[in-house]
């Protein structure tokens, strides 16, 4: 599996996978994508995290889900997820395959879902709970911090925001 992810990524020229990031609402996710998003994100937070709280929740439901998958579709490269809660639009779940990573990729998630939701007016500012350890990876792509650290499934995590307008 990693041969094919890694040959995924080293074909792709200059690093420019935005034009294939795809953004689709749960609702108009396929069966094939479903299984991509499931299988990257328990790679990522389960396996390699070890997170021992359910990955899968009822805010898949009603989030939209930000995407690459590989060549062949049967695994994704790098996901994410956004939704509206309470009035505020967060991102969450945002992973990258290990094979995958230091490319940009995932600023390119975030650039992607930035640009949704201005282009549908749904929001002018994001939020999302940061992992201590990517802090400085939101803050290099425009976030700040919101409020104090706190724990969130065993792990440190900082509020994060960025404006939009």
């Amino acid at each position: 599996m990693e041969r094919i992810l890694s040959s995924t990524v080293k074909k792709r020229q200059k690093n420019d996978f935005s034009k294939e990031i795809q953004v689709k609402h749960f609702n108009e996710l396929s069966a094939r994508e479903v299984f991509c998003l499931s299988r990257i994100r328990d790679d990522v937070f389960v396996a390699e995290q070890e997170i021992t709280v359910p990955e899968l929740d009822d805010q898949d439901l009603s989030a939209y889900h930000v995407f690459l998958l590989n060549e062949d579709q049967s695994n994704a490269l790098a996901a994410a997820r956004f939704f509206s809660e309470e009035g505020r639009f967060y991102i969450g779940r945002v992973a990258v395959q290990k094979t995958a990573r230091h490319r940009g990729i995932a600023s390119q998630l975030l650039g992607v879902i930035e640009n949704y939701v201005l282009a549908n007016s749904l929001t002018k500012e994001l939020y999302l709970h940061a992992q201590a350890n990517a802090r400085d990876f939101y803050l290099a792509n425009g976030y700040h911090d919101v409020g104090p650290v706190f724990m969130e499934a065993g792990i440190p995590h900082q509020m994060m925001a960025k404006s939009l307008a």
